[in-house]
């Protein structure tokens, strides 16, 4: 299985768990099948960390479409559940761009890695998409990048956490992306063009809020 099928299924994955947010709250599979997306998006990030040319250009990306999308998101949001606009910086493009500055304390070593202890605490301290739990599982990709035990096996343990921390187990569906993970053949595939899931997270859930708020 390339990268490129393993965006493919995150995309969707994370559509079907947004159209069971927002259109479909009672249809709790929705949202089960939609705990597969992050952790794809992780693993994802981590081989996107190693093999990009400039990671200043990449963490430039990241940040620019949180900015973007943070109004899209509390739009959703907001329809949804009501009430007015929610703690900023809450959108996964907040969370990837934190997982990734950890990751690269975490390469450069030493000091750096209070950098990364660091960003465990202020994803968790600012209530970012999944708090501690998403920058914590990056670092733990690309520690044991290439090892499909060591990824499956930080997976459970701190998916694990976050339910435990949380009170609830409905987070412990994303296990199952241990599956297309351990299928990955480290080869790129034929992916979608560069800025297709950046422009369709923020077009999709402006989309669906327009949706909810009609419906």
């Amino acid at each position: 299985m390339t990268s490129a099928s393993l965006q493919l299924i995150a995309l969707c994955t994370m559509l079907v768990d947004h159209v069971g947010l927002s259109l479909f709250p009672g249809v709790f599979w929705l949202r089960w099948i939609g705990r597969l997306s992050f952790p794809l998006f992780l693993f994802l990030l981590a081989e996107g960390f190693v093999h990009t040319s400039s990671r200043r250009k990449y963490a430039l990306r990241l940040g620019l479409f949180a900015v973007i999308s943070e109004a899209p998101y509390q739009f959703l949001i907001s329809t949804v559940y009501g009430g007015g606009w929610q703690l900023p910086c809450q959108n996964v493009f907040f969370e990837l761009l934190m997982a990734f500055f950890a990751m690269w304390c975490v390469e450069r070593g030493g000091a750096w890695l209070l950098g990364a202890g660091g960003a465990v605490l202020v994803a968790e301290c600012l209530g970012m998409d999944y708090g501690g739990y998403g920058v914590l599982l990056a670092i733990c990709f690309l520690l044991f990048r290439g090892n499909r035990w060591g990824v499956a096996l930080s997976l459970a343990a701190c998916t694990g956490l976050y339910c435990v921390a949380h009170g609830s187990w409905v987070q412990a569906w994303a296990l199952l992306a241990a599956i297309p993970m351990a299928l990955y053949n480290g080869q790129r595939g034929k992916r979608l063009p560069k800025y297709t899931l950046y422009v369709f997270y923020p077009a999709h859930l402006v989309l669906l809020g327009i949706l909810c708020y009609f419906l």
